[in-house]
């Protein structure tokens, strides 16, 4: 599995939390961590991070659900081709 990215930035509910997602939402947190950690930090701060991470983590198993036609491209790129945001809300 990979690994979690600054994993000790998150409180130990939210690093569970993201570790039981699996490797898409590993992949989103890392994604969100390496390209917009000020958003992350915020998101940790304002007690928000948990919901706006389900959220992002349900659409896009949504989508990757329903492009299994699509199966030659990565996973991410399917997202960006659904239309869904790559980057974390800003808070």
């Amino acid at each position: 599995m990979q690994a979690l990215y600054n994993a000790d930035v998150y409180t130990d509910e939210v690093r569970q939390m993201i570790l039981e997602s699996g490797h898409i939402g590993i992949e989103i947190a890392n994604r969100w961590m390496m390209g917009w950690p000020k958003r992350v930090v915020n998101l940790m701060i304002q007690d928000t991070y948990e919901d706006v991470f389900q959220n992002q983590l349900l659409q896009e198993q949504d989508a990757i659900a329903r492009a299994s036609n699509l199966s030659h491209l990565a996973p991410t790129e399917i997202v960006v081709m659904s239309g869904l945001n790559l980057e974390p809300p800003e808070v």
